[in-house]
């Protein structure tokens, strides 16, 4: 879908956002009613769908591509506003996701600032999910940008760049001065991700 997908530098995973559809709530026979009448009103109307029986949840899912578990769900966790994301992206390890909104959406809301009498409204643009248990870590807020893309740099620690619906492009660089001396088994993604402030404007 639009929403993206995409595919893990080490070829073993695939990330998708994902429609799941739930049973609606008032009940089985109520179900069945209303997906036979939505049935029939289909054969008459291009907008009428059994769909519309159920409730629908978009879910953030790791899929395995490899041979002996092809296609099977590795994790997965409910996405808030899917219908404003703009792009999912593995980092350059495959163990982080980087998903970017490109909506402000009141379930991205983060925090308001108030400033005499001016009030700025603060929505989530970026988020990075650790994929091996597709855990929140590192939250992008912004009062301003609404995101058009956003990648990771190819190289481990490269940092991460993003595009926004102004034409701004924004990057994100690797802070190496507070790593200390960590060793390549550490999470470089989170080191750079905890340096917000290092965003330059291009």
């Amino acid at each position: 879908s639009e929403m993206g997908a995409h595919f893990s530098p080490c070829g073993r995973f695939l990330a998708a956002c994902v429609a799941c559809m739930l049973p609606n709530p008032e009940g089985e026979a109520g179900m069945q009613m209303q997906a036979h009448h939505d049935v029939l009103g289909a054969a008459t109307s291009p907008t009428r769908h059994p769909i519309s029986a159920h409730q629908v949840m978009y879910e953030l899912r790791i899929y395995s591509l490899e041979e002996a578990t092809f296609g099977s769900v590795l994790a997965s966790r409910a996405i808030r506003a899917a219908h404003c994301l703009t792009s999912i992206q593995f980092s350059p390890t495959s163990q982080h996701l980087l998903l970017a909104y490109g909506r402000r959406h009141s379930s991205l809301l983060k925090s308001v600032v108030i400033d005499g009498e001016t009030t700025v409204p603060i929505y989530t643009i970026l988020e990075v999910y650790r994929v091996s248990d597709m855990e929140l870590v590192r939250v992008l807020p912004s009062a301003e940008d609404e995101v058009n893309v956003a990648c990771f740099h190819p190289s481990i620690g490269g940092g991460l760049v993003y595009g926004t619906k102004e034409g701004k492009l924004r990057i994100l660089q690797y802070d190496s001065s507070n790593s200390m001396n960590c060793a390549t088994s550490c999470f470089p993604d989170e080191n750079m991700l905890e340096v917000p402030s290092h965003a330059l404007e291009c």
